[in-house]
């Protein structure tokens, strides 16, 4: 029987990264990023995070890239409002902040955010983490963790 797990595992599957922010140019960026790791992503960008909650509740994505700083609501916000979604099905976010303080970066982690990478992000360290974390959830789709 074919599964959303086996699917999702599968070597040819196109895993989907969705990139948030409200500046064009920094999507643009991590969009290339992304696209260096010759992975195969489906990535699709938005910049009000609004409308990505929105969006979400009909998707499986299986990492979130977002801004800190956005006009509609801050990534504080918008993790904890992923993490208390029951449609929401993802659970790799990594938020992107100009703030420094570690105090803040601690918080993002305990509300559910798999990362808190500090602006402007070196190129190297987004692409490690966000490799690792899609390689992560290809192995908990092939365990059957994630349904």
């Amino acid at each position: 029987m074919t599964t959303v797990s086996n699917i999702r595992s599968a070597p040819k599957f196109r895993q989907t990264v969705l990139l948030i922010d409200d500046q064009p140019t920094v999507l643009d960026i991590h969009a290339a990023i992304l696209k260096s790791l010759k992975m195969n992503l489906k990535i699709v960008t938005m910049t009000d995070p609004v409308e990505a909650l929105a969006w979400l509740k009909n998707k499986q994505v299986d990492l979130i890239i977002t801004d800190f700083r956005m006009h509609q609501m801050n990534g504080m916000q918008f993790v904890q409002a992923l993490k208390n979604s029951k449609n929401v099905l993802t659970h790799s976010i990594v938020v992107v902040t100009v703030l420094k303080d570690q105090a803040t970066h601690q918080e993002l982690i305990s509300a559910g955010a798999s990362a808190c990478l500090t602006k402007p992000v070196q190129t190297q360290e987004l692409a490690n983490v966000a490799k690792t974390l899609l390689e992560q959830s290809k192995i908990y789709y092939g365990l059957g963790l994630i349904k």
